[in-house]
């Protein structure tokens, strides 16, 4: 399977971009076809109604006139009807994009999507959560929201949002109650690697646009529905007849552009799963239970046509060309790169909430996962500088078995107080919540003024020693759990929330590493502020490169406080990854604060540069945290933040042994 996938991140998204630029042929070709049909439907309507008035009218030697003088070709209407046709299509367009805009969670809600409760009881949709949620942070980006389609007997599954902070997880009943734990996990790193990949951001887009051209073959479904034939209605049945029929010009080319962004990119996500959890068999196991199920991956919902690229599985069939428009390759293609050994004979799954005992990785795999020597662009257990541009959207198992060993030390206790919006609160300010006695009690009083003030003091002190005897690694994972919580805060309660952590963070005068990526993170996947669709706008370094300066000034003296020759150490190592600005010898200057404004808004900015800007960066501020072969797990953890502010997510990572340090 490696010869369909690209080694790096970077460079999947130059090829992505790309393929959307040929796409954008394929929508002119079919908005012309839509235009130019619907233009002669409509002379067509004009000649019937003219026809019909011959016959229905005492003036009939007038009209007969007028249908022998009649034009088929009228440039003047065919520009009305163009302009009539653009503003329609792309305003459809438009109102459904501002629909998708409000994140992953309004297309599952859309398809018929619950969200699952934090506190849910349910063994199914419990193992679901753990399985998102471990496989969230050891992708390195936020735990995004879990749906369950219960309407949905199919074995499907699907990953939505505009960006990694409003991603959402949606599977099928019938996929809660068929798949084991590993054909679960497979089937959710498949969407991980959507999510990853940027593939999930496309599909939203193309379900706008998509939807634009679709939207008059749905009128005139419309039309057809709720009028019969009659002397009267003729000519708008007719219309929707018309309609009907040019609509599917719309959804052809619909279906089209779905097929040939979906079929390769559903080959490069199963790579992509098998090469996280390390267990093809439970992805090729979970592609056979659909084979073998009487309803397969079928999806009832009305609305499925608009989304059908995005699902793990085909979601229905056309009937008109099903192998040329389908968006998913074959069942058995699929299965025989998982499992070559695969002899096409799809074991029977029956339709009782039947479930079947875990796949065991074969040996080969055991040997993989003990192996010192990594294969090509998997991520070794311990890191150096060089590797982290690889590392970016490429966990593995490490990623995942760390992860899991660190969630499952954390006390339960911590963990029962994410199963609430306000527990979650709470945990943020004890995270944040200092030692020293006239800071804490200033703490305390700012705690007091918020919304999930806790009921008792001495309660609250006691979570407080239980967050300060986390270790470091703990710690920002806890965070990141506690987000689908926060999510569901008011916008008052959120502003409220952000202000109590900024008032936290300034009792004691200074930021460290913890509390600037805890501020990060939280007002980053909190506000409101952001833009769903931000363009990239920098394409050269010397738009951004005042940008990279502050970052890096920052993440040195951030990284070696109290050290002021390491700092500029480790400034112009990351500096010196970056010709153009390392000709400038571009000045520094030492000091301990972080500028969190400045931070952010500097992040902001580099946000909006091309890919091939954003690997650069990343590869300078690796070097920058590694320049003094002393890498602390606060300094990883930063690195990380940055990584994500920048839409490049890095999995958890352990420096090499050799710069492995415990202090901050």
């Amino acid at each position: 399977m490696t010869n369909r996938r690209s080694t790096n991140f970077f460079t999947r998204q130059e090829q992505a971009r790309s393929n959307c630029r040929n796409l954008v042929v394929v929508f002119i070709v079919a908005l012309l076809a839509i235009i130019i049909a619907i233009y002669f439907a409509f002379r067509l309507i004009c000649y019937i109604n003219l026809s019909t008035n011959v016959f229905t009218t005492s003036e009939t030697a007038t009209n007969l006139m007028q249908r022998s003088s009649f034009l088929w070709w009228d440039p003047a209407i065919f520009i009305l009807v163009f302009i009539g046709v653009i503003l329609f299509i792309f305003t459809a367009g438009i109102i459904k994009m501002r629909q998708l805009q409000k994140g992953g969670g309004a297309v599952a809600k859309m398809l018929g999507g619950r969200c699952v409760a934090k506190s849910t009881n349910i063994p199914a949709e419990r193992q679901l959560l753990n399985v998102v949620e471990e496989m969230a942070i050891a992708a390195g980006i936020p735990v995004p929201e879990v749906y369950i389609l219960e309407k949905e007997t199919g074995i499907n599954a699907f990953a939505a949002g505009l960006t990694i902070n409003d991603a959402a997880v949606a599977v099928t009943q019938g996929a809660l109650e068929k798949l084991n734990r590993d054909e679960l996990q497979g089937v959710v790193a498949h969407e991980f690697s959507h999510i990853l990949n940027g593939d999930m951001r496309l599909n939203i887009q193309l379900m706008g646009i998509i939807y634009g051209i679709l939207i008059v073959g749905i009128i005139g479904g419309e039309i057809l529905d709720n009028h019969r034939i009659s002397s009267k209605s003729i000519v708008l049945f007719i219309a929707g007849l018309l309609l009907t029929i040019i609509g599917y010009i719309g959804t052809f080319t619909g279906r089209l552009i779905q097929s040939a962004v979906s079929r390769q990119k559903e080959f490069l996500a199963d790579a992509s799963a098998v090469k996280f959890t390390r267990n093809p068999l439970g992805l090729a196991s979970a592609l056979k239970k659909i084979g073998g199920y009487i309803y397969g991956s079928q999806i009832t919902s009305p609305t499925a046509l608009q989304a059908s690229h995005l699902f793990f599985g085909k979601s229905g069939s056309d009937f008109l060309f099903p192998d040329f428009l389908a968006t998913h390759p074959p069942l058995s293609e699929r299965i025989l790169l998982l499992d070559p050994s695969f002899d096409g004979i799809y074991p029977r799954v029956e339709g009782d909430g039947q479930t079947f005992p875990s796949i065991q990785r074969s040996s080969a795999l055991s040997a993989m996962d003990n192996s010192d020597s990594p294969s090509p662009g998997l991520m070794p257990a311990t890191v150096k500088a060089t590797d982290i541009v690889d590392c970016v959207c490429s966990p593995n198992l490490s990623n995942l078995q760390r992860v899991s060993d660190i969630l499952s030390s954390i006390p339960q206790q911590l963990k029962d107080m994410l199963n609430t919006p306000a527990g979650s609160a709470i945990l943020i300010y004890a995270l944040l919540t200092g030692n020293k006695c006239a800071e804490r009690e200033l703490q305390l009083s700012t705690i007091a003024r918020s919304f999930a003030a806790p009921g008792n003091n001495e309660d609250f002190l006691y979570l407080c020693e239980l967050a300060a005897n986390l270790k470091d690694e703990q710690k920002l994972p806890l965070v990141e759990l506690a987000l689908p919580s926060l999510r569901q805060l008011s916008v008052m309660e959120r502003t409220n929330l952000l202000e109590t952590v900024d008032s936290l963070i300034q009792a004691d005068g200074e930021i460290t590493l913890f509390e600037f990526s805890l501020q990060w993170i939280v007002q980053q996947y909190l506000s409101k502020n952001g833009k769903a669709f931000e363009k990239t706008g920098y394409s050269h370094i010397s738009q951004v490169g005042y940008h990279i300066l502050i970052v890096l000034r920052a993440l040195a003296n951030a990284g070696n406080r109290g050290n002021s020759d390491a700092a500029q150490l480790a400034f112009n190592a990351g500096v010196s990854r970056i010709p153009e600005l390392a000709c400038k010898s571009p000045d520094y200057y030492y000091t301990e604060n972080i500028n969190f404004v400045e931070i952010n808004t500097a992040l902001k900015k580099l946000n909006c540069s091309s890919f091939k800007i954003k690997q650069l960066i990343v590869d300078a501020c690796a070097h920058c945290v590694f320049a003094d072969k002393t890498v602390t797990a606060a300094e990883a953890e930063l690195l990380r933040v940055i990584s994500l502010a920048l839409h490049c997510p890095l999995p958890p990572f352990t420096p090499h042994k050799s710069m492995i340090s415990n202090t901050e």
